[in-house]
């Protein structure tokens, strides 16, 4: 299965190429990383779980990842449309194989971080087929639609993903029910605030929100470096730990601040620059360094 992977990396590097230089304020950087976790980071996920073992599924999600990603080579419309749905039924029935697996487990603090991953992964795969199809629910701007996609991806998947890896490790039941609360209630949370100031709610419920997401990311953060000084604990899982405890702070301390803009106004902190740095930031240390550490923790 390896060549399977070896050939979405290539995939995924081509269609960088394809691209050519991208600049991150520009929104096609946020389709980078959209099309990264697609062809890259998901299936080693997938894979490790156990939610997708036999080779055929393994190819099958594998072809998804290409169709999106042609999806994102496409000018938005129905071809596009078309090409983004395979990614989109990977995660309704891995959604459903993950649900299973959830009623039949003994439904701890790490069963649930994991299973919420995959509740939230057909958001990411929606807003993508959205974005592609050029539809605007509710009124959105079409750029955040892009980053409702890129945000499940990344926030709503790989991030729940890697607690419920730290809290199978967890000693404390405190500790663990509120970094699994923090995790599993921020993600939605930040989700409807956005949705309902569209309808001009009073902006405290988005502040709110973010700051419950911030707060649960900056406590996964401490976590790890909690586990990186662990005695005996390898150098290079320990360099990883370390690295994601770092970008976790960064990424959501630009966050929170941008969670409070109503409040205390950074000019600096815009949406092209929030998928420039927090974007991007998270993509190094929840996706890349995230997914390397926590798929190989047992190999160091």
């Amino acid at each position: 299965m390896k060549s399977i992977y070896l050939l979405s990396n290539i995939g995924f590097f081509g269609f960088w190429v394809y691209r050519g230089i991208l600049h991150p304020l520009e929104k096609d950087w946020v389709e980078l990383l959209i099309v990264l976790a697609a062809m890259v980071l998901i299936p080693i996920v997938l894979q490790r779980t156990g939610i997708v073992e036999r080779q055929r599924e393994q190819i099958a999600v594998a072809l998804a990842a290409w169709a999106l990603l042609a999806a994102y080579t496409q000018q938005p419309g129905v071809l596009a449309a078309i090409l983004s749905l395979p990614w989109l039924l990977v995660s309704i029935l891995t959604l459903g194989k993950a649900l299973q697996n959830f009623l039949l487990s003994n439904r701890d603090y790490a069963e649930i971080a994991l299973f919420s991953a995959y509740l939230f992964f057909p958001v990411g795969t929606i807003a993508a087929f959205s974005d592609r199809l050029s539809w605007t629910p509710l009124g959105f701007s079409p750029i955040i639609i892009l980053l409702t996609a890129a945000h499940f991806h990344y926030a709503g998947f790989l991030l729940p993903w890697i607690a419920a890896q730290v809290l199978s490790k967890a000693r404390s039941r405190v500790a663990a029910q509120v970094l699994s609360l923090l995790i599993v209630s921020g993600i939605p949370a930040v989700a409807l605030g956005i949705t309902l100031s569209q309808f001009d709610a009073p902006v405290w419920i988005e502040t709110a929100a973010a700051t419950i997401m911030a707060s649960g990311g900056i406590v996964l953060a401490v976590w790890h470096v909690c586990l990186a000084f662990e005695k005996n604990s390898p150098v290079l899982r320990r360099s990883g730990q370390l690295g994601i405890a770092g970008c976790l702070f960064l990424g959501m301390t630009l966050a929170l601040l941008y969670g409070w803009r109503t409040y205390f106004p950074l000019p600096f902190l815009s949406i092209p620059w929030m998928y420039a740095l927090h974007g991007s930031v998270n993509t190094l240390g929840v996706g890349i360094l995230g997914v390397w550490v926590w798929s190989r923790v047992d190999r160091f």
